[in-house]
């Protein structure tokens, strides 16, 4: 019996609305067409339901600017360990301030 085999290789767009663009898939880009809220529910949602984004009237990194985003990422991690940098202190450094967030 004689087998074979079939390699395919198909490139996608890692996320984003694939228009090619990658300047509109900008994590504030995004928010800044749908806010913090995510996309309404309606017909265009894909499920029946839709999952709350974020509670309102709390901070929410999603509003903070993404190169302090960027540095708290690497300052949390740097300070606290881990693989993924703790929440509380990306909000606190956000909102709060980079020396409040990295009190042990």
């Amino acid at each position: 019996m004689q087998y074979f085999a079939v390699n395919w290789i198909i490139k996608l767009p890692n996320c984003g609305n694939f228009n090619g663009n990658a300047i509109d898939d900008d994590r504030l880009a995004v928010l800044g067409r749908f806010g913090n809220r995510g996309a309404p529910a309606g017909p265009e949602l894909l499920f029946a339901t839709k999952m709350p984004v974020a509670a309102a009237d709390r901070p929410d990194i999603n509003d903070c600017p993404t190169a302090t985003l960027e540095a708290a990422k690497a300052d949390c991690k740097a300070t606290f360990g881990g693989m993924s940098p703790k929440m509380s202190c990306l909000t606190d450094y956000c909102f709060v301030g980079k020396e409040e967030a990295l009190k042990k």
